[in-house]
């Protein structure tokens, strides 16, 4: 029979349902064979993670389990026997319940069979998770950027500085703490002891001025000065309105007012009036007043003073040369200079001499080793006032050098 029901009658059943069959030529029924199509592989396609998902959990196992049965199976007469391993299940109610399986252990979690591996800490368990630089101290950690929980240098055993943490907040960063006095310069340190060699206060940006190390270890820039900024520091007489607590009267004046040079931040006494200046150049350096001249300026230091901690004497000279301190003053009556002095030079030849107005005051010089006091009048109006030590063309003796201190100037004032 060749009809479409004979053909029908002549199939069996699995040549009714066979998949895929050829596209219909209609092309309706064309178009929802291949959706059917689509459908399928969709179905079998979204199968296959699933079954690749179980099948490495499965391969673990039965690498473990090749594993222990190398150390546990026993051979006899050619057969194997697997000794039994515990296995593990936790249900959905979190109850563990141990039972024994031939095949090796295995762990579930959750409502469904399939295995998991081992499960990281979430915290939920009750471990509390730790996240190093959130500025929180959480789990294991030490401290945790600015938190030290509650921890200072001092509590650490140390003088002081600054405590932090280190990045991996496993432990404090003590490289900010510091114990003054155990020679090592330590980073939150400027020194120990003694400044180091090349520091001054030029080099810290400071224009004069004397740099010591302070109790603290840190540089004591008290005497380190900028004139024009204000204060009063190290050599300056006065900066601006800041004369450091002095007035005419406590500077040996009767009255008037006190007034401060800008340029080199000395004192300008043309104000004062009365009384007398003295100088005894115990602060250390040279007075902003005195100026130096010749071959060599006078300095002012504690090597073998007159009177004091500080004396001014003669710079470094060789054979015919000369070394100069002046000063400008203004004597508003006819006064006096008065000074102390010390040589120690060639007798013969080599003089400190004491000049006003470029001429040498009858009887002013000495030669040779010895000291005392000098006073000379000083008519009134503006004078140079100048002190030299001057050599000869030959022999040195002694120390080669002259002294001058505690002078002492009535009826006038430096200018």
């Amino acid at each position: 029979m060749r009809g479409s029901s004979a053909t029908a009658q002549l199939r069996g059943p699995s040549q009714l349902t066979r998949w895929p069959k050829p596209f219909p030529r209609d092309p309706s029924l064309r178009y929802n064979a291949r959706v059917h199509r689509l459908a399928w592989r969709f179905l079998i396609a979204s199968s296959f993670p699933l079954a690749l998902a179980a099948c490495p959990a499965a391969d673990d196992t039965a690498t473990t389990l090749d594993t222990a049965n190398n150390d546990t199976e026993m051979s006899t007469g050619g057969s194997t026997t697997a000794t039994t391993l515990p296995m593990t299940t936790t249900g959905p109610d979190d109850t563990t319940t141990t039972g024994e399986e031939s095949s090796g252990s295995s762990t579930t979690t959750g409502e469904g069979s399939s295995s998991t591996g081992p499960v990281a800490d979430t915290g939920e368990s009750g471990g509390e998770v730790s996240v190093c630089g959130n500025n929180q101290i959480e789990g294991d950690e030490v401290c945790d950027l600015s938190q030290v929980n509650g921890e200072t240098c001092q509590s650490l055993g140390y003088q002081g500085g600054q405590l932090g943490c280190l990045l991996t907040c496993d432990d404090y960063n003590l490289l900010g703490c510091f114990i003054c006095g155990n020679e090592v310069v330590d980073i939150a340190e400027d020194c120990e002891g003694e400044v180091q060699e090349g520091v001054t206060c030029e080099s810290l940006g400071y224009e004069a001025g004397d740099i010591t190390c302070g109790a603290d270890c840190l540089y004591d820039l008290s005497e380190c000065s900028i004139c024009g900024d204000g204060i009063q520091q190290g050599p300056e007489n006065c900066d601006g309105i800041d004369f450091g607590g002095e007035t005419c009267v406590s500077l040996g004046f009767d009255a008037g007012n006190l007034a401060c040079n800008l340029a080199n931040c000395s004192f300008n006494f043309s104000n004062c009036s009365g009384g007398q200046y003295i100088q005894d150049f115990e602060g250390g350096v040279m007075p902003a007043q005195f100026t130096g001249g010749g071959n060599a300026n006078w300095v002012v230091d504690n090597m073998m003073p007159i009177a004091g901690g500080f004396s001014a004497h003669s710079g470094v000279i060789g054979h015919s040369q000369q070394s100069q301190m002046n000063v400008n003053v203004n004597m508003a009556v006819a006064g006096t200079i008065d000074f102390a002095y010390s040589i120690s030079s060639e007798a013969c030849c080599d003089y400190l001499r004491f000049y006003v107005d470029g001429v040498q005051v009858v009887g002013a010089q000495w030669s040779g080793v010895t000291s005392g006091m000098a006073s000379y009048p000083v008519a009134a109006g503006a004078h140079t006032l100048q002190w030299r030590y001057q050599k000869d063309g030959s022999i040195v003796a002694g120390s080669d050098r002259a002294w001058v201190d505690n002078i002492v100037l009535v009826g006038g004032v430096p200018i």
